[in-house]
């Protein structure tokens, strides 16, 4: 029986776990670390901690599995996306990996407009001009550290980086380059003539392959460190919100939504569907002949989180969710930008109850919060729908998911089935499922837990409250419709 290892590389901690070929999770291990906050919107990370933190989290996985972690043969990289770091001789790390959350870039963010056009950069790259993008960071370290752009052999993101480090190769996946917004969304490559013109050579990045291939196999001493044998494939990784959508089996009928500290929203297409409003940000997917549309809500878990450690601090998710399951809303609406703006709308504001009475308290705030989420989750899926075939379900994990009321809520408001997995493991099991190809060994994604459908007059109330909430969300955020 062949076995792989799945890493999980996100921004807060690290997990590594070894997978069957049923994605049967047979052990695992975590660690985390921390965000280093500089000020100034600097927001950055160690990437020796990310690697230090690779290699506990596997020697703790195949301890626990004893002498059968010998029959682990190929290794599997999820990560977060777009954080860099600069790499010189030698693979020697250069200064701190500047996180994907950094904002430093805004003047940097202000040429791209200027020079190129909102409109040209979304139609050739799929994103919103952005300071949180590569390209726009790239530039700052060629005006603000030049010394280090100069000694810099390879900027790498994370999934690159711990590849590096496995097998001594520099290779990124199509959805690691498709988020840099430097990387034609059509031609499926580095924009040379964009990098070009902002003096970035396209020989500073890595080689793109697809996520599944083989990158290489284990280099002598790190197979040594880990455990593991020097003929252990390393498999080309990808960005875990790809990776958990893989591992969730999204499709062009079937859309997956994270609900963990953010929600996401995928939906697969075989050609890159554009939104003429440039609502929903498109990138490649896993494998040839598939892109996909991904939607978000900055905080959906943590928007739960925050209002319960403010006004609830004394009771428990369950016990929330059981009040706001007999509540009542009415017209008190939630809207969650508590961190930043949402798709398909990027409102700017901050997070807000509207509609607040006498007779408004916790479980009322809390189903309303909750609501919100889901509200956001059908605006996307609305958009995705017009844009292309249309889903008629919802595969839901993370968190959130466990909550019985939350995936109601969201079957009733969008109207679609809802299904729960069986694991919210999501990104891990994908980047397990990326393993097994690089075997060439086809997987199932994960089995479903429980479906909930969508109740014919529940889905009549809510689709006469989307439109009032519509309304006053129009009428608080949207300055495009009010201008």
């Amino acid at each position: 029986m062949s076995l792989v290892l799945g890493i999980d590389l996100g921004t807060s901690g690290c997990r590594s776990a070894v997978f069957d070929d049923r994605l049967n999770m047979l052990c695992s291990a975590r660690t985390e670390y921390p965000l280093s906050i500089l000020g100034g919107s600097r927001i950055e990370q160690d990437a020796g901690v990310w690697w230090d933190s690779v290699r506990q989290t596997v020697r703790e996985a195949t301890a626990l599995l004893g002498k059968k972690s010998a029959a682990i043969r190929s290794i599997g990289v999820s990560s977060q996306g777009i954080s860099i770091v600069p790499v010189g001789k030698d693979g020697k790390v250069l200064c701190g990996a500047i996180s994907w959350l950094d904002g430093r870039a805004a003047c940097e963010t202000d040429e791209i407009i200027k020079r190129y056009g909102a409109r040209d950069i979304f139609q050739r790259t799929g994103k919103r001009i952005s300071p949180i993008y590569t390209l726009p960071k790239l530039m700052w370290i060629k005006k603000n550290e030049p010394r280090v752009f100069e000694k810099t052999e390879r900027f790498l993101m994370p999934v690159d980086f711990i590849q590096y480090r496995l097998c001594g190769n520099c290779v990124t996946d199509h959805t690691m380059a498709a988020g840099t917004m430097m990387y034609d969304i059509h031609g499926q490559a580095w924009m040379e003539d964009l990098l070009g013109e902002n003096g970035i050579g396209a020989g500073l990045l890595p080689d793109i392959a697809w996520a599944g291939s083989v990158a290489g196999t284990l280099l002598p001493e790190t197979a040594k460190e880990l455990g593991l044998g020097t003929d252990v494939i390393v498999a080309v990784g990808a960005q875990d919100q790809k990776c958990a959508a893989y591992g969730g089996g999204a499709s062009e009928r079937v859309v997956t939504v994270s609900l963990g500290t953010g929600s996401c929203i995928t939906k697969l297409s075989e050609v890159p569907v554009l939104d003429d409003e440039m609502r929903i940000p498109v990138f490649s997917y896993l494998y040839q002949g598939c892109w996909d549309m991904e939607g978000v809500v900055n905080t959906a878990g943590s928007a739960l989180e925050w209002f319960r450690k403010k006004f609830a601090p004394n009771m428990d998710y369950e016990e929330l969710s059981g009040m706001a399951a007999h509540a009542e809303t009415g017209g008190l609406n939630f809207y969650p930008y508590l961190s930043g703006g949402a798709s398909p709308h990027w409102g700017e504001g901050a997070g807000v109850f509207t509609g607040l009475t006498l007779q408004s308290g916790i479980p009322e705030c809390v189903r309303a919060l909750l609501e919100g989420i889901a509200y956001h989750i059908k605006a996307n899926t609305d958009v995705m729908d017009k844009a292309g075939q249309a889903a008629d379900t919802l595969r839901v994990f993370g968190g959130g998911s466990k909550s019985d009321l939350w995936c109601r809520l969201i079957a009733d408001i969008t109207g679609k089935c809802v299904v729960r997995l069986e694991s919210c493991e999501t990104a891990l099991a994908g980047a397990a499922r990326l393993a097994f190809k690089s075997l060439g060994m086809e997987t199932k994604p994960l089995a479903p837990e429980r479906e909930f459908l969508p109740q014919p007059c529940e889905v009549e109330k809510y689709k006469e409250r989307y439109i009032d909430y519509e309304t006053t969300r129009k009428r608080c955020f949207d300055m495009r419709e009010t201008e």
